[in-house]
């Protein structure tokens, strides 16, 4: 009988999270289309049948913005594109040419100071 119960509660539950999130992406796509539709009014209202538009209309802010982040996994995976971006911004801020130049220079200079051990040693 408790199986039943945790079952029914269980069920519940994802129904109630399933119709709760619904209705947010119902809230942000209305906002959305409802933003479109103002823009499209106004747009046959004062440019195509006027031209009161030219005279006196701003343009529309198009932005929609949001205060939270859609989930958690999202906000992680802004995070580990930012640290790639400065990843590969400072690789590309390398000056290759001259870090070869100065490898090379070590190179010789250490070789210098091998070679000198084995001459010194005969």
């Amino acid at each position: 009988m408790v199986g039943r119960i945790h079952g029914f509660l269980g069920g519940v539950l994802l129904t109630s999270t399933v119709v709760y999130y619904t209705g947010q992406m119902f809230e942000k796509n209305s906002k959305f289309i409802s933003q479109h539709l103002k823009q499209s009014n106004n747009i046959i209202q004062n440019k195509i049948l006027t031209d009161s538009f030219y005279k006196n209309q701003e343009i529309p802010n198009n932005q929609i913005t949001t205060l939270e982040r859609p989930n958690f996994k999202e906000t992680c995976k802004d995070i580990w594109n930012d640290e790639i971006i400065k990843m590969v911004n400072w690789v590309y801020s390398i000056n290759w040419y001259k870090l070869g130049l100065k490898i090379d220079d070590e190179a010789n200079k250490l070789t210098d100071v091998i070679a000198e051990q084995f001459i010194n040693k005969k």
